[in-house]
């Protein structure tokens, strides 16, 4: 008798506090996602399994999966001030800190950013849905968003190009509106005319077209060089020698 593991059923979800703005609570992994939807982000993070489904319709989710979720946010809209001033560095890194303590900071001035990056998905995912427009130091509303995660390739190498000719047509010089390259036609061979041309022996004459009632057949008679020509074209030609100066008296 075998024994069904477990679903792993990790949701978040955000609560508020009187004054509107969102608490610092660490949330379960048994309750839902529930995203502000002012910032057009869905209701749920995309790759967590849905919830509140019939437990005889709703997919095993492999733990493994939670390896592709995004672990590092990104948030923006912070305050100049807080680059500067070393004291409200440290509380908003505590601010972050409070979801993981093992978080890490890379700050980014010019770009008044911050990337906090996480070692699981659920820190993120709590940090991402709490801090998000919340009021910092009462200077400024911070978001939050999900950094985009980096997919490792085995072969950094870019591929060479396909071996294929490329007939393409040269674009004009004043492009008109609405043009487009496209591909030009591959050059034809017209082997009958070839073959034709290689069955000519030199010497006879061979019909190309028979005579009919209202046009001439067209005859084609190949001609011969004579051997003195082909003698003089082999021939290496004479170098031609200079005239001496005459003497001046």
């Amino acid at each position: 008798m075998t024994s069904t593991p477990p679903k792993n059923n990790c949701k978040l979800k955000s609560s508020h506090n009187s004054s509107g703005s969102p608490s610092i609570e660490k949330l379960s992994p048994d309750q839902d996602v529930f995203i502000n939807p002012t910032d057009g982000l869905p209701s749920q993070h995309p790759t967590l399994p849905d919830g509140e489904v019939d437990s005889n319709s709703e997919p095993e989710v492999d733990p493994d999966s939670f390896d592709d979720l995004p672990t590092s946010i990104i948030v923006t809209n912070i305050h100049s001030e807080v680059f500067s001033n070393p004291q409200l560095k440290q509380e908003m890194e505590d601010l972050f800190r409070s979801f993981c303590d093992s978080a890490t900071f890379q700050w980014l001035r010019s770009f008044r950013r911050l990337r906090v990056n996480y070692d699981n998905a659920v820190a993120a995912a709590n940090a991402r849905i709490k801090l998000h427009q919340y009021e910092f130091n009462k200077k400024t509303v911070i978001t939050c968003y999900f950094a985009q995660p980096v997919t490792p390739v085995s072969n950094k190498n870019l591929q060479p190009p396909a071996p294929v000719k490329q007939f393409l047509i040269s674009p004009p010089a004043s492009p008109p509106a609405g043009w487009e390259p496209r591909e030009e036609n591959e050059p034809l061979v017209n082997h009958d005319l070839l073959a034709a041309l290689a069955s000519l022996t030199p010497g006879e004459s061979h019909e190309l077209h028979p005579q009919s009632e209202d046009q001439p057949a067209i005859v084609v008679h190949t001609a011969m060089l004579p051997e003195a020509a082909v003698e003089s074209a082999v021939r290496p030609k004479l170098p031609i020698v200079q005239t001496k100066c005459p003497e001046r008296a």
